[in-house]
């Protein structure tokens, strides 16, 4: 725990670690789900058109996020050559990802030095949810990035080399330190990830509690500052004034968006969701990380410091956000990185106290790896025709999953504690790479979808367009639709639309669900040319993801106006 900084080595090689571990994801990780495919196919559409303001789907604002994340994946797609492939999308994240390991482990490092500071990164790193969103191009990452700089540079302000305010001007318009000028800049960028208002509130609890529960004028009135709350209103508003200029009924949806998430049934999670949710985000470090909150308590109630700060952080948000009705896990990936930080403690507690109280026959790792291999082959020939996993993965998972528990225990009872922590990470970055193969080879619920779409390429004349009807069952299935389709797709809202944008073709290819046929039929003859063998989340064979060959009618009947004014709506 002694006060040194991370070295430039401690840097590359957190780096190093986290590109490989996020890496092997987005290599081989099951195909991108529906929420995933927004963020890569709005920033296919915006590479592609240059408009770098307003994010589109199928050619039509959708503006439910800004567009800072997008930017980010053109630059990767620009850099890679392509903005087709799902690894390449998912790199984007771990570009993304690896920063905010840095930042957990250089905080963490201000607070406790250099060995606990590398600690908190790797157990970061290795936390479930952030694992999962590490190669997931969804804006919650990339908000998390912003969100943590914001803090981390709070945190550098009040505990690192700038907590010393000599000769610091404190006058409402005076001159303050360049940090104190970033700390504002990030904050304001916090508007400009994932929505208004919402990633600033994240970033501002922690820091206005911490600030409240001192209860210090001198400690606060170097954010009075005219200057830094004017950068940071410029950075925040700039995209939202340009896009109101362009759509000023956006401001309808942010009204509805936002009200209806606090008190309108969105979702309507319980009020004690986020008590159970945060220890499930915070696996497998659970344990480690509530033994740290429980260690700092009389700390953090005694004096300001590092300990009231983390509690700030680590409790606020997800309390503070119990109130609304809208809560989901994701929510809490912007405060888990305090309980990486509490967890450093909290794991040599739990190490010491396992070597002291556990019988010496429950350490044997021999004994335990006999037990996951009985428990494993039991589990693959009771679910093995349900599961339907290829031959080489059932093989290779009961031979590694029995190693996996041996390394673990052997690991946990070491006597050395670098060793100890050292493999324990391991053995985590092992045991995701397997999970990661097995849900891309036995999870994927979008792989006969994705088959079929291929298979399009095939039977789609080149340079023939595909329709793609827009999904008002399931809208963020148009643009996973959208992004995986191997032509170029053209959306449309109802069969009036395809027969506009058709150009006067006698003959389209159409992407539909099976029972939107009678509604096709009404402008042409309609003809299955190929359907999915299953489509995700079905609940009936009508919702099979189809390619329709249509042949237009010479006439084709008005459209209803009740059916217009449902289909042409805004979109976002």
């Amino acid at each position: 725990m002694a006060a040194d900084p991370l070295t430039r080595r401690d840097y590359l090689l957190l780096t190093a670690f986290s590109f490989a571990l996020f890496l092997f994801c987005a290599i081989f990780a099951k195909t991108l789900t529906g929420h995933e495919s927004v963020l890569a196919q709005n920033s296919r559409e915006m590479l592609a058109s240059g408009d770098w303001i307003v994010p589109r789907v199928g050619g039509e604002p959708w503006l439910e996020r800004p567009p800072a994340p997008d930017w980010f994946i053109c630059a990767v797609y620009a850099v890679a050559g392509t903005s087709t492939n799902d690894a390449v999308a998912r790199l984007a994240a771990v570009l993304i990802a690896i920063p905010i390991v840095l930042l957990v482990a250089s905080t963490g490092a201000i607070f406790y030095g250099r060995a606990a500071g590398l600690a908190a990164g790797a157990i970061f790193a290795t936390m479930h949810e952030f694992y999962g969103y590490a190669s997931n191009p969804e804006a919650d990452i990339f908000l998390c990035l912003i969100v943590t700089a914001t803090v981390a540079v709070f945190a550098r302000l009040e505990f690192g080399a700038r907590a010393e305010r000599e000769g610091e001007s404190s006058s409402f318009f005076g001159s303050r330190p360049w940090l104190v000028l970033t700390f504002f800049a990030f904050l304001g960028a916090t508007n400009l990830a994932k929505g208004v208002i919402f990633g600033t509130v994240m970033a501002g609890l922690p820091i206005a509690g911490y600030l409240l529960w001192n209860r210090s004028w001198g400690q606060t009135k170097r954010y009075m500052w005219v200057w830094g709350w004017l950068a940071a209103a410029v950075v925040a508003l700039a995209w939202p004034i340009a896009v109101i200029a362009q759509h000023p009924q956006i401001l309808d949806l942010w009204q509805e968006h936002y009200f209806r998430r606090l008190n309108k049934g969105y979702l309507q999670e319980p009020w004690w969701y986020y008590a159970v949710n945060v220890p499930f985000v915070l696996l497998p470090w659970t344990l480690p990380a509530l033994v740290g909150l429980w260690q700092t308590r009389k700390a953090a109630l005694a004096a300001p410091g590092p300990e009231r700060f983390l509690w700030c952080w680590a409790i606020l948000p997800p309390l503070v956000f119990s109130v609304s009705d809208g809560k989901h896990h994701h929510y809490l990936l912007q405060c888990m990185a305090p309980w990486a930080i509490l967890s450093v403690g909290g794991a040599v507690a739990v190490w010491k106290l396992a070597r002291e109280r556990v019988p010496t026959w429950a350490r044997n790792p021999w004994l335990w790896a006999a037990l996951v291999a009985v428990a494993t082959s039991a589990a693959f020939l009771k679910y093995r025709a349900r599961i339907d996993l290829p031959e080489w993965f059932a093989l290779g998972a009961a031979v590694s999953l029995p190693v996996l528990a041996f390394a673990y225990v052997r690991f946990v009872f070491h006597p050395n504690p670098r060793a100890a922590f050292v493999g324990v990470v391991l053995v985590c970055a092992v045991a995701y790479s397997e999970w990661t193969c097995f849900r891309a080879a036995a999870r994927d619920a979008y792989a006969h979808d994705a088959a079929m779409l291929r298979r399009t390429a095939e039977i789609v004349p080149h340079g023939e367009p595909v329709y793609v009807c827009y999904d008002w069952i399931r809208p963020l299935e148009t643009f996973w639709v959208l992004y995986h389709t191997p032509h170029s797709g053209t959306l449309i809202r109802d069969p009036w639309d395809l027969k506009e944008k058709a150009g006067g073709r006698a003959t389209t290819f159409v992407l539909a669900r099976r029972q939107d046929a009678p509604e096709l039929a009404v402008i042409g003859t309609v003809e299955p040319v190929l359907e999915s063998v299953y489509t995700r989340l079905e609940p009936h064979a009508g919702y099979r993801r189809t390619l329709y060959r249509v042949t237009f009618h010479a006439t084709t009947p008005p459209a209803p106006p009740e059916l217009l004014a449902e289909s042409r709506r805004t979109l976002w």
